[in-house]
């Protein structure tokens, strides 16, 4: 019975049912139990905590007791199934809503109590030993000044609400029973519905495959199972072109193969190179008329178990790196399986489809260092202004030398933000290629100069020897103005950072050939040789301390690179860690036509 679709259609659709409401009547009744277990710990801590705060005025004058019984009476009425005890300082009973001639003056030993007497608020459910109820304590202690003055101690008990929450679980128990009741009859329906038209088609389909391809089904419906015997019926017309077209199909798989701009190789179970397409010599770098060999593809080979791969028939997954080519390979293992005298035989062989894939795992570290660089400069100034903040709401306002210290490093660390997003906006703009170019010709000595007397206005309190040199011949070049100006502050800005007191700064603008070269020299600090190029990458630093102390975005060198590519110039930096650094800019001297054609494409 249990192999016929029609019962194996009602016992699925039968569990399907039975497992939703169980797990439905389950989950409703753990959270309707779960809010009523925290409304009623949040009413009594509510009631307890409100009854502390009225407390404590007059615990500091116990001459009052009066008052105090006066209040637990009063909260008492409102406080439905819960116990009020208020106990002093030494875990005496002071006032209680029930039997408080009998309690005052005796000490109550509860773990709870022990634990607010220490000024912490201590809660419990246990059963208690006279009534076998389940009960609620809560003890919160009441402290004036740090000093524990005394306990407000609620007793509240939990048996309403879990009669409560059985009923509720009754009638979800028996709508769900009769939902499954219901669940049965139908299913038992539809699946007959079913069933009934495959049998018919499950018949005529055992005559077509014993060869009586004259056999038609009648189609008696338009849906799916009229559809299935329509398909049935254009199976034996279908046959004969099928064969047919085999043959024209596998010249087109051969023409895709060579086409194909993923690497292709295939190998027979005996290791040998079936077949190696075009796309497989050009990623693998084979010289022209050079023939593919096993041992040219050894770090394919030797990434996977070939032989299991046949045997088991599973595909398999490598990214491969090939360290001398520095090239990392997406590479697929597909089994495959040959043809005899048209039947399918065992697996044969093994289908190897390569993907290059170094350009887009470099452009992911990149954009993932990129990310996290960002996120960590922004997250340093925002940690900064959120403590300085809470510091001044706590109460720091009031001390008018902490509050400008405090003001005048918030509005540091703002405009380091500032600074920050607008040579992110250029970055975007230059790699978007949203730039509009103001090109003209001129003198490159004049706006060096200018950037020069600014620095000395700027930092005329640093002792730095700034010298410049120029031809005597005007160096006059097509390009945008501020930006190259903006190339240059942040060139010079950087010598200035890290050049020690009384350190040297010299910038010399020569002419060679057909090109303008800027050298920007100091002996500062400089880097260490090997790391000369990696100073041009976004938010690199060698110390990224001391740059963000000297209030730098590790965005200045990127930015200048782009602007300097983008009128086909170069820059680059020479350096030894402790001996200065050099940063030259070579700019060409073009025609003003042809570097507005150059900034355009750019």
């Amino acid at each position: 019975m249990f192999k016929s679709v029609q019962w194996k259609l009602v016992i699925i659709y039968t569990l399907i049912i039975l497992f939703a409401m169980q797990f439905f009547v389950v989950f409703l009744s753990q959270a309707l139990e779960d809010y009523y277990l925290d409304t009623f710990a949040e009413n009594m801590e509510s009631q307890g905590l409100l009854l502390v705060n009225f407390l404590e005025r007059y615990l500091n004058n116990p001459e009052e007791p009066e008052i105090i019984d006066n209040l637990v009476f009063e909260y008492s009425r409102y406080a439905d199934n819960i116990d009020i005890i208020v106990l002093d300082a030494f875990g005496r009973v002071i006032s209680s809503s029930t039997q408080a001639h009998q309690l005052r003056g005796q000490r109550i030993i509860q773990q709870e109590i022990t634990r607010a007497l220490t000024g912490s608020r201590s809660e419990a459910i246990r059963l208690d030993p006279e009534t076998n109820e389940r009960m609620k304590y809560l003890a919160l202690p009441i402290q004036s000044g740090g000093k524990n003055l005394g306990v407000v101690y609620l007793l509240g008990s939990l048996e309403p609400l879990y009669q409560t929450i059985f009923e509720l679980k009754l009638i979800f128990l028996t709508g769900a029973f009769l939902a499954i009741g219901i669940t049965v009859v139908l299913s038992f329906l539809l699946s007959r519905t079913i069933t009934v038209p495959i049998q018919e088609v499950t018949a005529k389909a055992r005559q077509i495959a014993h060869g009586d391809f004259r056999q038609r089904i009648v189609i008696r419906s338009e849906d799916e199972i009229g559809n299935l015997g329509e398909m049935f019926n254009y199976l034996s017309q279908q046959l004969d072109s099928t064969l047919r077209e085999i043959s024209s199909e596998k010249s087109k798989v051969e023409a895709i193969l060579q086409h194909m701009t993923d690497g292709i190789v295939a190998l027979g179970s005996d290791g040998q190179i079936l077949h190696f397409n075009p796309a497989a010599r050009k990623l693998l770098r084979l010289a022209p008329g050079q023939e593919p060999t096993p041992e040219l593809l050894s770090p394919l080979l030797q990434a996977v178990d070939l032989n299991e791969i046949m045997q088991t028939g599973r595909q398999e997954k490598r990214e491969i790196e090939i360290s001398s080519k520095k090239q990392i390979i997406l590479t697929y293992y597909v089994p495959f399986q040959t043809l005899d005298a048209g039947e399918a035989t065992d697996l044969s062989g093994v289908l190897i489809v390569m993907h290059d894939v170094t350009k887009e795992r470099e452009l992911v570290r990149l954009q993932r260092e990129f990310v996290a660089n960002v996120s960590h400069e922004l997250r340093t100034p925002l940690t900064t202004l959120k403590s300085y903040t809470e510091t001044l709401l706590d109460g720091a306002m009031e001390q008018p030398q902490v509050c400008e210290s405090f003001l005048q490093t918030m509005e540091n660390e703002i405009e380091r933000m500032v600074r920050l997003v607008k040579d992110l906006l250029d970055l975007s703009k230059l790699d978007h290629h949203q730039v509009g170019w103001n090109m003209k010709q001129y003198d490159l000595a004049e706006i060096i100069q200018e950037v020069v007397d600014d620095f000395r206005v700027k930092y005329k309190f640093l002792s730095r020897q700034l010298t410049v040199s120029f031809p005597e011949v005007p160096v006059v070049a097509e390009l945008d103005r501020d930006r190259m100006k903006q190339v240059l502050l942040n060139v010079i800005s950087n010598a200035y950072k890290y050049t020690q007191e009384n350190g040297r700064i010299d910038i010399t603008l020569t002419q060679t050939g057909d090109k303008a070269v800027i050298l920007v020299a100091d002996d500062g600090i400089g880097v260490p040789a090997e790391e000369t190029e990696r100073v041009f990458e976004r938010f690199y630093r060698v110390d990224k301390t001391r740059s963000r102390n000297n209030g730098g975005t590790g965005l200045g060198l990127p930015i200048a690179r782009e602007i300097v590519l983008a009128h086909q110039g170069t820059i680059t930096m020479q350096s030894q860690l402790n001996e200065g650094a050099t940063i030259r800019i070579e700019l060409p001297l073009t025609q003003a036509g042809e570097a507005k054609e150059q900034c355009a494409s750019a």
